[in-house]
């Protein structure tokens, strides 16, 4: 939107910029304007359908035996979710009528408590356009779409009421759709009409990200643009090709001045993925943004937060199983007393905020963009306080308040938001679905192996994947034949004989097509070569990434990346030192001759980095002094 933006300014100066939203910030506006239920947050709908769900009991034979399972409430909240967003009526498999059965009390629970969730808003608000004079709640001339090649059919339902009677004009890009044809198959133009249809012919791309992102998505590779640069990165396991990364990372940055909000790393799945990598990233030192990842689940201030929680629900009724392990917390008596005296669980966690310093701490021991995400992090735990104080339903106790916090601390690395994040500063860490259409210097794709490109298709984690198969209703692609693939991706990459197989594989394709595109100038692919296992089995790398060797000859290896970061640093110098000290030795009792010039260059390099650490590289000298005198014999184990 904001590119949109952007542009339009210039198009269309002073009073006539169109407003600029999508459709589902547009539908929440019509509802704000007609409705006075309260929408949920991702957060507080988990809880409340985590609620919901506690004591139910299903009818299918099926869901009688799944609910055993842990993670049974939570492949359910996933699935009805998803059937909220595509407002699908399933008649076809039983177990599927009664997941429409379960969402519609929910939907009848919420809506007598006066909240609705958000994947209801798109449906809701098509009703209040259907039903209501448009004048009330619309004032628009026109209607212009964009990205229309990823509108499910509950968005043009939407669409369509909007722009009744009004000129409206759909854009849509070829073999780009990812979101959509999750869902359903064939070209846009195959599931609307239109008075004109008019088709723009490609340009050719005018760099090599450019023209790899086109052979992903077509099959065909052109002529060598000869501008940009597209590598390959390759490590020995899953944890070393993530640290190839944040060297590469650095190596750009410090070569090519290149701002870290400038480069991006795209996966192909969301939430512990994109965890992983963050993790990963931050452990070098790199700072990294997500719109899709809060961090929740593994902030510190929310694990003191629920430590203070914990304490004050210690005399109530929440079972001490279910508090995940945290520190012990600073909290005063007189601190606890004046807490557990005050009626208004919101303001308590924000009196606590306040006398124990957290602001002040966060601020002195993160970085900028860090302390930002706490920070926000902190807020959404204060909502959550508040929420149980203004929803009559739920008991607004610590032990409420304990739960609560632990289910959304204990969900955070699975789930991902759907709503988008402004945070910006860090490389941008997210699923590719998050990141289409965007525009960044440098972009890295990890795990270009083909157990994950392309993969097996993973529609759902609640039915098998051949019961799924045999659901003609489920919301997703399971059922399809060779004509639909064929009509949906103008790839043809996999030999494999079930249409289903073969269609979730080229939309595997698809989504390296989408994240290359999003590169400007420099693209790398990466992956390793070994699972981290006692077995250390061989990786296969990607079919696509083969085949891509073979038609772009503009694809080369990235060698080895010079020492980056501290992290890097830190292993490589201790890892050096112990080599150094064995050549030394085997050097005297084996009369072979060595080459100390070579020893201390590498010290030389890694002591510059050290010295441009501050106060952490004195850390890591220390560190390397004792593990020299541990050598030596001058510092024993106990």
């Amino acid at each position: 939107m904001t590119t949109f933006r952007e542009v339009l300014d210039d198009e269309c100066p002073g009073a006539a910029v169109p407003y600029v939203t999508s459709t589902i910030v547009h539908a929440t506006d019509v509802i704000n304007r007609t409705d006075d239920r309260a929408i949920l947050s991702d957060a507080m709908r988990r809880e409340l359908i985590h609620r919901f769900l506690a004591d139910r009991e299903w009818d299918h034979e099926y869901f009688q035996r799944a609910s055993e399972q842990e993670s049974f409430n939570s492949d359910i909240a996933d699935l009805l979710e998803t059937a909220t967003w595509q407002n699908l009526t399933f008649d076809a498999t039983p177990e599927l009528q009664e997941i429409a059965t379960v969402r519609d009390e929910f939907h009848a629970w919420l809506n007598a408590h006066d909240h609705l969730e958000r994947g209801q808003m798109i449906a809701e608000a098509t009703d209040i356009l259907a039903d209501l004079e448009e004048e009330d709640v619309v004032d628009i001339d026109a209607v212009l779409a964009p990205e229309f090649e990823e509108f499910v059919e509950s968005d043009r339902r939407y669409l369509q009421n909007l722009a009744d009677g009004r000129d409206l004009v759909c854009i849509a890009e070829t073999d780009a759709s990812i979101r959509r044809t999750w869902t359903e198959t064939g070209p846009i133009t195959d599931h609307v009409s239109f008075t004109d249809h008019q088709t723009v012919d490609a340009t050719l791309p005018e760099t090599r990200p450019a023209a790899t992102a086109a052979y992903f998505a077509r099959g065909a590779a052109g002529t060598d643009p000869e501008t940009g640069d597209v590598q390959v990165l390759v490590a020995e396991t899953a944890d070393d090709e993530l640290e190839r990364i944040a060297d590469e990372i650095e190596q750009v940055r410090d070569q090519h001045d290149i701002a870290y909000a400038d480069m991006a790393v795209a996966l192909k799945d969301g939430g512990e993925a994109v965890i992983e990598a963050m993790q990963a990233l931050e452990q070098a030192g790199i700072p990294t943004e997500s719109a899709t990842v809060l961090g929740f689940g593994d902030d510190p201030a929310i694990r003191e937060l629920l430590q203070v929680v914990y304490t004050l629900a210690s005399e109530s009724e929440l079972d001490a199983e279910d508090a995940i392990a945290v520190e012990d917390s600073d909290l005063t008596d007189d601190l606890r007393t004046t807490l557990a005296e005050m009626n208004h669980l919101g303001e308590a966690v924000r009196t606590w905020a306040t006398e124990s310093g957290l602001k002040e701490r966060i601020a002195a021991h993160t970085a900028p963009l860090t302390a930002r995400t706490r920070f926000g992090n902190v807020r959404r735990a204060f909502n959550m306080a508040d929420f149980l104080e203004d929803t009559e339903f739920i008991d607004a106790t610590w032990t409420s308040l304990a739960e609560m916090l632990t289910r959304a601390h204990e969900y955070a690395p699975q789930q991902n938001q759907t709503s988008a994040i402004e945070r910006d500063g860090g490389v941008r860490v997210d699923h590719v679905r998050a990141i289409k259409n965007g525009a960044f210097s440098v972009v890295f794709i990890p795990k270009m192996t083909d157990e994950r490109y392309p993969g097996q298709p993973r529609l759902s984690s609640l039915f098998p994947q051949e019961r799924v198969t045999r659901m003609p209703d489920y919301p997703g692609v399971s059922q399809v034949d060779a004509d639909a693939v064929t009509a949906t991706f103008a790839t043809d990459s996999t030999a494999s004989s079930r249409p289903v197989r073969q269609y979730h594989a080229e939309h595997a394709r698809r989504l390296l097509a989408v994240g290359a595109a999003t590169a400007m100038d420099r693209l790398y692919l990466s992956l390793h070569t070994h699972e981290n296992t006692a077995l250390d089995e061989r990786v296969q790398p990607s079919r696509f990434l083969a085949d891509a060797y073979r038609e772009c000859p503009w694809l080369t290896d990235a060698g080895e990346s010079p020492i980056n970061t501290e992290l890097a640093a830190e292993e490589f110098l201790l890892s050096r030192v112990d080599k150094a000290l064995a050549d030394v030795r085997r050097a005297n009792s084996q009369d072979v001759t060595i080459s100390l010039d070579d020893i201390e260059t590498d010290f030389a390099e890694i002591q510059a980095l050290l010295d441009d650490s501050g106060e952490r590289g004195e850390q890591l000298r220390e560190a390397l002094h004792a593990r020299l005198d541990f050598a030596a014999g001058g510092v024993r184990r106990e």
